[in-house]
């Protein structure tokens, strides 16, 4: 099985805003600390006034962060175009709520807690309040019937459920998800090799302030 070190590494440095959420995800399991510089340094053409630096989704990601992650320290200059982050003990947990926003939707903040939890000292066990289905990210219901199903298949038991409470619609909805994820020691590996047949097609359809 894969085992996560727990030696802390020298700092790693990157520059500009790409795959932040990733740097993080990795820097968090691999113990490792980093630096990023160059986040929006300029304003992008066609961006809003003003869009320098970590946006309001990042911002609030790193503030979930902290929630999961227990001893982290997360130092940002004040132009937001400059990050430090030193890792602490993942120690997941229960009752915790996440508010997300309008800039991203709820799977913006899911995705990387589904690489995040397994690791933890304790299940993990959050609820989310945002838009449920947002153009730019993945939505609750692609997570819950196909990340999550795959997630099981490395070897992890116990209860792992993402529960949508309420869907919340842009441009102002106030959906609520309930995420569960179990604690593991070591993840099995994965080999997919046989794609199987296709046996049906389904979807989902919803809709929001709709007459019956």
């Amino acid at each position: 099985g894969w085992r996560r070190s727990g030696k802390c590494q020298p700092m790693l440095h990157f520059s500009g805003a790409e795959d932040l959420r990733q740097r993080v995800v990795l820097a968090t399991l691999a113990r490792r600390q980093i630096r990023i510089t160059g986040i929006r340094a300029e304003a992008v053409a066609g961006a809003e006034e003003g869009a320098v630096g970590l946006s309001d989704a990042e911002a609030s990601f790193l503030r979930l962060v902290e929630k999961v992650v227990d001893g982290c320290e997360i130092a940002i200059n004040e132009t937001g175009t400059e990050l430090r982050y030193r890792p602490g003990i993942l120690v997941g947990g229960a009752g915790l709520v996440h508010d997300c926003g309008k800039a991203r939707g709820v799977g913006y903040f899911v995705e990387p807690l589904l690489a995040l939890a397994p690791f933890a000292k304790r299940d993990l066990q959050i609820t989310f309040r945002g838009l449920t289905n947002h153009a730019h990210d993945v939505g609750v219901d692609v997570l819950r019937s196909a990340s999550l199903p795959l997630l099981k298949r490395f070897g992890i038991e116990g209860e792992m459920a993402l529960q949508v409470v309420r869907r919340g619609a842009p441009p102002s909805g106030v959906g609520e998800v309930v995420l569960k994820l179990p604690a593991v020691r070591t993840l099995h590996p994965l080999h997919l090799t046989d794609p199987g047949r296709v046996k049906r097609v389904r979807g989902l359809a919803y809709g929001s302030r709709v007459s019956p």
